[in-house]
């Protein structure tokens, strides 16, 4: 082996705290998670604690199983195990059947996390992994329909409702309770399928929301205030935008998360949509934008550790997020686009985004993109 790799010098994450442990960083996050947990329930009912449940189970006992026959040690006390089974909740429908969030959970810990490696080794995101092959495998169906707001009032708050296909009629979807009792549950689509679609159909609730407005405005169509305060269709964890702010003021007060990331890819995908003027404030706070910028692609593992890394990290996020929405056939981008720039991660830090050798500070923009240059020969020795 040549000197010159052994002397190979690259960017590597470090503590600069003493209470900076993987626990104290997976409860914060725990914790900022709590408000949008706690909305979710309100807006669809006691299906959310039934899912969340089920999740962070197959999840504890994935991670179980899988470091036993893999002989490692057990890392569930760190708690990144729940941290991936409730993201991993917060990216399904409330009418997911249970069956599937197990399997989803398995995916997330026992795949695409332990069989990595464990915590610190994954290439993805856990839950993102999972629900991108969700995406593509033939259980997708269940995980694509959407129910209205407060779908709840008609079946019982404590009622489990569950996704399921009609054997009668290919492609029909219906919901039944798990006694196998169907139940007349009306679907929505969500306001990110509604824009795709170019209609401004109303999926919204009627009445006064919590700050005296209404949830739709004079010409039928969702209001300011029922996208951010999340009165509307959409997955458990992305419908309530003051939820996930709430917990994302939390993360970056507790410095837990790099505010470069969310403010990259937020930023850049509402410049685009201004531009193109592709209604940026419904884009802004519809889908899954908000949940994936603060609480997924902030990942300490699956994202760059430098700052010039993390810069391009979330403009690249932002731009595909805006790309996937109105080229693609998918009404949403977010997992999708966090699953491609986790590949380009390690691209990133090791050839891109290469600090000097000594540089400090925010020198974000200077000299991209740095590409490797070919290490000195060593000198030869003189006789």
């Amino acid at each position: 082996m040549k000197v010159a790799d052994k002397m190979l010098v690259t960017v590597s994450p470090h503590l600069h705290k003493k209470d900076e442990t993987i626990q104290r960083a997976m409860k914060d996050v725990l914790i900022a998670l709590t408000p949008a947990a706690v909305w979710a329930l309100v807006v669809f009912g006691f299906n959310v604690v039934y899912i969340l449940a089920v999740s962070c189970i197959t999840a504890a006992l994935s991670e179980v199983v899988m470091r036993k026959i893999m002989r490692r040690k057990p890392t569930l006390s760190d708690y990144s195990a729940m941290v991936t089974a409730v993201l991993f909740a917060f990216l399904l429908p409330p009418t997911t059947p249970l069956w599937v969030v197990a399997i989803g959970a398995f995916l997330a810990v026992g795949i695409g996390k332990e069989l990595f490696g464990g915590l610190g080794k994954n290439i993805f995101n856990p839950a993102i992994f999972a629900r991108v092959l969700l995406w593509f495998s033939p259980l997708a169906v269940y995980t694509t329909k959407f129910v209205k707001p407060f779908f709840w009032k008609t079946s019982g708050f404590f009622t489990p409702i569950a996704t399921s296909i009609n054997e009668g009629a290919v492609g029909r979807v219906v919901y039944k309770t798990l006694a196998g009792n169907p139940v007349d549950i009306p679907t929505a689509a969500t306001p990110l399928a509604l824009l795709k679609s170019g209609k401004w159909l109303p999926d919204m609730v009627a009445g006064p929301t919590p700050v005296g407005a209404t949830w739709l405005n004079s010409g039928g169509k969702p209001s300011f205030w029922s996208l951010f305060l999340g009165a509307k269709s959409g997955c458990i964890g992305e419908v309530c935008i003051l939820a996930l702010l709430i917990g994302a003021a939390y993360l970056l007060w507790r410095r837990t998360i790099d505010w470069r990331i969310p403010v990259g890819i937020i930023g850049t995908f509402f410049l685009l949509t201004l531009v193109t003027w592709h209604h940026p404030i419904y884009n802004l706070f519809s889908g899954g934008l908000f949940l994936g910028a603060f609480f997924m692609a902030t990942d300490w593992v699956t994202s760059p550790v430098t700052r010039r890394g993390k810069w391009i990290f979330a403009v690249g996020i932002g731009a595909t997020v805006f790309i996937m929405r109105f080229w693609s056939l998918r009404p949403e981008g977010v997992a999708i686009a966090i699953f491609l720039w986790n590949i380009g991660t390690l691209v990133i830090d090791r050839y891109i985004a290469v600090p000097k050798f000594g540089e400090v500070g925010a020198k974000v923009f200077n000299q991209l993109p740095v590409l490797p240059e070919p290490a000195p020969e060593p000198a030869k020795k003189q006789a």
